[in-house]
This record gives C-alpha cells, structure tokens and sequence, in this order.
C-alpha cells in the first residue's frame, strides 16, 4: 500500500518529505488494521471451535441418555414360577437370558458296540 502512496503523490508532484511521511503513516495505519483483522478471525475460529466441542457433548449426552433408556433384561431364576415366561415379550425379539444356551444332547451319542467287543 505504501507503493501506491508514493506512486500517487509522486504523480502529483509533492516533495519526497511528505511522501516518506505519508507512506509512514500508511504503513502504520495497515499494520494496526492487520493485527485487527486477525484477532477478529482467531475470536471467531475459538467461537467456532467451542460450539463444535458443545455439540460433541450433547451428542454424547444424548447418546448415553438413549443407552440408559434400552430396558436391560432382569434374570428370573426361580425354577417353580411361571410367571416370567409373560414378562417376556416375543415381538421385540426379547430373550429371557443374555446368552442363549443349548444342553447337550445325550440321546443324540451313539456307542460303537462292534468296536468295543
């Protein structure tokens, strides 16, 4: 911008005092408008920064407020009592325990008694 200064006063005739004054000030004048810009960027990218960390929480938040809202399945284990069999509800693919177990099946083995004799 000083280059354009002193190319205008140049142009119009002025003494080289004034013209080095007026780049001075012209070179002043940018610089502090600069420094002001740029606190004003780094103010807004903070904001941005800040509002984004804010959203991450209340996802987050809203995340966990889901994971506690999922019934968790209570484990009946009383032998004689039907009554947790209606607690379970079918068409939410509900099970009555976490893990599915299925006993051996003893009748399905098979004794070689040809072999053994």
């Amino acid at each position: 911008m000083a280059i354009i200064i002193g190319v205008i006063n140049n142009l119009l005739g002025t003494e080289s005092k004034t013209i080095y004054i007026r780049m001075s000030v012209g070179l002043v004048v940018f610089f502090i408008l600069g420094l002001y810009i740029r606190e004003i960027i780094y103010k807004l990218y903070e904001e941005i920064k800040e509002k984004g960390e804010e959203e991450k929480k209340l996802k987050e938040q809203q995340e966990v407020k889901n994971n506690k809202e999922v019934p968790k399945h209570n484990v009946d284990y009383r032998v004689d009592d039907d009554s947790f069999e209606t607690e379970i509800n079918i068409e939410k693919d509900e099970a009555l325990y976490e893990e599915e177990f299925t006993p051996l099946n003893v009748n399905s083995i098979k004794l070689n008694k040809e072999n053994s004799e």
